[in-house]
């Protein structure tokens, strides 16, 4: 036999009315109240404290991290400041760099730099032949280059090996091939030189 709603509410009635009667106990209401204060603390921690927590662990880590980009920052900064003090105090002997290494052949300035090395030393300079090359140079090229020079100079042992020498110590990079000594009819001494000249 199906109950109806009202028989059924007159069998729990008293429960209900009683419920007043049941709050009035102390041992009930001290329960009562550390269970909502639990639910209550509970609530908070989930959907108020969670995600502050999770803020403030996003943003402890975050200021680590900036910390750690600002440290390396200020080791480049003393970096740069280093290479700054070091480029200052070689500034002035920088035009070296280009006449060693010069930015194209500039073939007639080292023929002048040979034939004032050749009187400086007292050898004579007999003829110089060099490798063809663009005079105005390949300005779509950034690369290093050589031009390939032959040359042969007349003088007695000592002094065409002092010129030998020097030439390996001029500004400009020059490269030594290979060399022969040869005796002239004359009872000279021939030195004959192949050699390379760098450029960029």
């Amino acid at each position: 036999m199906a109950l109806s709603w009202q028989t059924e509410f007159h069998r729990y009635r008293r429960y209900f009315v009683n419920i007043g009667q049941f709050y009035r106990q102390k041992k009930v209401r001290v329960y009562t109240e550390i269970v909502l204060s639990i639910l209550t603390t509970t609530f908070f921690l989930v959907f108020a404290i969670k995600p502050t927590l999770l803020t403030i662990t996003a943003l402890i880590k975050e200021i680590k991290d900036k910390k750690m980009v600002t440290k390396k920052l200020e080791e480049k900064i003393d970096s740069l400041n280093i290479a700054q003090k070091e480029y200052l105090a070689i500034e002035g002997d920088l035009y070296l760099v280009d006449q060693a290494l010069p930015k194209d052949s500039q073939i007639f300035v080292l023929i002048r730099q040979i034939e004032v090395l050749a009187s400086k030393v007292g050898v004579s300079l007999g003829a110089v032949q060099y490798s063809s090359v663009n005079l105005k140079g390949d300005m779509n090229e950034d690369k290093l280059s050589a031009v390939d020079f032959k040359m042969m100079l007349r003088g007695d042992y000592q002094d065409l090996k002092k010129f030998l020498l020097s030439l390996a110590n001029l500004r400009r990079i020059v490269q030594v091939k290979g060399f022969v000594f040869k005796t002239s009819k004359e009872e000279e001494l021939n030195l004959n030189i192949s050699a390379k000249a760098f450029f960029y």
